[in-house]
C-alpha cells in the first residue's frame, strides 16, 4: 500500500498533510524537472515580486474584477494531474500523480486530490490550471487588452472599459465553473472601481494594506522591533508604486 503522508492536521479550517520523506523526494524531483518551465507572465506566484507585483500590474486601470477559486487544491482530481503531466511530456505521469494526491478530506469533491502541504502541489495545480478552460478565458482577456494576474487561486482582471472587462469577467467566471474550479461566491467581485485582494485595497493608481490587516498586526502579542520594521517595510512596498498624480490626470 502506497503511503505518501505521515499525518494530517487541521488549522484555520483547512487540512494540512505532512508528506513522507519518499513523497517529498518525488516532489522535489518534479520541481527540478519543471524548474526551467516558462509559465505565462501573469502567473505571479512564479514571478519576482509575488502578490505585490500582481497588484502593481493593475495600478493603471480604472476598473477591476476578482475571482477566487473555492477549495482550489481539493477541486483537482488525480486524473487531471495525470493528464496535465502527460500533456507536458512527463514520463511516469500516473505514478507521480498517485504519489502527489490524497483522499479528499472534504465531502462532495473528487475522491483523490492535491493536498495542502506537499511541495509539488502548487506546481501541479498550476499545470492543471494551464490545461483548463480558465486558461483559454484568460488568454482571450489578454488579447482584448485586459490586464490579468493569477496568484494561485486568486484571479484579478482590470481595464478602463466596463464592457470589455465585464465580458472578460463573465468568461473567466463561467470557464472556471466549466472546468470544475468553482468560484467562491462570497469572494466574487464583478467589475468595480476598487477591490480588496491579498488583504490590500486596490484602485486606480493606489494600493495599500487594509486597515483591518494593520489592526490585526498591531493586536499581536508577540510583536518585536524586528517584526514591526518588517511589517512597515511590507506596507511601504505595497504602496511604493502609487501615483496619485495619475489618478488626478485621468479624472
Amino acid at each position: 500500500m502506497l503511503v505518501n503522508y505521515q499525518f494530517k492536521y487541521r488549522t484555520r479550517g483547512r487540512y494540512i498533510f505532512v508528506p513522507t520523506g519518499q513523497c517529498e523526494r518525488k516532489g522535489r524531483r518534479i520541481l527540478k524537472y519543471f524548474s526551467k518551465f516558462e509559465f505565462p507572465e501573469y502567473y505571479y506566484h512564479y514571478a519576482e515580486g509575488g502578490h505585490v507585483a500582481a497588484m502593481h500590474a493593475h495600478l493603471e486601470s480604472r476598473l477591476f474584477f476578482k475571482v477566487d477559486i473555492q477549495d482550489f487544491y481539493y477541486s483537482i482530481a488525480r486524473m487531471r494531474v495525470t493528464r496535465a503531466l502527460r500533456s507536458f511530456g512527463y514520463r511516469g505521469a500516473n505514478t507521480l500523480a498517485t504519489w502527489s494526491t490524497v483522499r479528499n478530506p472534504i465531502v462532495g469533491g473528487p475522491d483523490h486530490v492535491l493536498p495542502i502541504g506537499f511541495v509539488q502541489s502548487p506546481l501541479l495545480a498550476s499545470l492543471v490550471l494551464m490545461k483548463s478552460a480558465v486558461a483559454g478565458a484568460m488568454e482571450r482577456a489578454v488579447t482584448n487588452g485586459v490586464r490579468i494576474s493569477v496568484f494561485m487561486d486568486d484571479f484579478v482582471g482590470s481595464h478602463d472599459d466596463l464592457e470589455v472587462l465585464q465580458a472578460a469577467y463573465t468568461d473567466v467566471r463561467d470557464s472556471a465553473v466549466e472546468a470544475g474550479l468553482l468560484p467562491n461566491p462570497a469572494k466574487l467581485v464583478a467589475p468595480t472601481d476598487a477591490i480588496t485582494a491579498f488583504n490590500c485595497d486596490l484602485q486606480l493608481a493606489r494600493a495599500s494594506v487594509t486597515a483591518e490587516r494593520i489592526a490585526k498586526y498591531e493586536a499581536r502579542h508577540n510583536r518585536t522591533p524586528q517584526s514591526d520594521a518588517s511589517f512597515l517595510q511590507y506596507c511601504n512596498l505595497v504602496s511604493s508604486k502609487n501615483a496619485p498624480e495619475l489618478a488626478e490626470n485621468i479624472e
